[in-house]
């Protein structure tokens, strides 16, 4: 069921590649993108958004809340994901963040926790394997039964992405580091 899941995720990034080309957003910034492609896909449908001003900001760190996001938009299409409330948050965190109805779904579904202090930090960066572990949860794999728990979870998490070609396609991807907005955006479907 897990690579059925990792399939279809990477088919559907990699269909949205033919409708890509003719209405890629510009950002003002798209000559600061090294992964410009991965950027195109991943804006046009909808999975991460550029700032009001109009740039992407490719080398600005990732946030925890902004992780979430783009995983529920991964999952469920951004419509669907935009209209998520966070009723019942199921971490410590202010239900008025901008994230919160992202990180209640996430949680919900096991995608991600929080700290040992029962908080989930939406502002604070996270690093490469952190993401991989959420896309990980994306994708089907329980963090219980995959070792993805514990103090040597990124070691379970480094393996398994790695088993799976999660991390294709970024040769510059380092996975104890923070994680950049284009790097996000870089999956083995848009980057290879």
């Amino acid at each position: 069921m897990k690579k059925f899941l990792s399939l279809v995720l990477a088919l559907v990034m990699t269909m949205s590649l033919v409708t890509v080309s003719a209405g890629a957003k510009d950002f003002s910034d798209d000559d600061s993108i090294t992964y410009q492609e991965a950027v195109d896909v991943i804006s046009e449908i909808g999975v991460v958004d550029g700032y009001t001003g109009g740039d992407f900001k490719p080398t600005d760190v990732l946030t925890r809340g902004a992780a979430a996001k783009i995983i529920c938009n991964l999952i469920l299409g951004p419509t669907t994901a935009s209209a998520l409330s966070a009723a019942a948050l199921p971490l410590r965190m202010c239900v008025s963040n901008t994230f919160a109805g992202y990180i209640t779904y996430c949680a919900q579904e096991k995608i991600i926790n929080g700290y040992s202090d029962g908080t989930f930090r939406p502002t604070a960066t996270l690093s490469g394997n952190a993401f991989m572990k959420m896309l990980l949860g994306a994708l089907g794999y329980d963090s219980a039964v995959e070792g993805y728990t514990g103090p040597n979870w990124s070691v379970a998490v480094i393996k398994q992405a790695a088993g799976i070609g999660l991390d294709d396609g970024n040769d510059e991807f380092v996975g104890s580091k923070a994680v950049t907005r284009q790097e996000a955006a870089c999956t083995p479907s848009t980057c290879c």
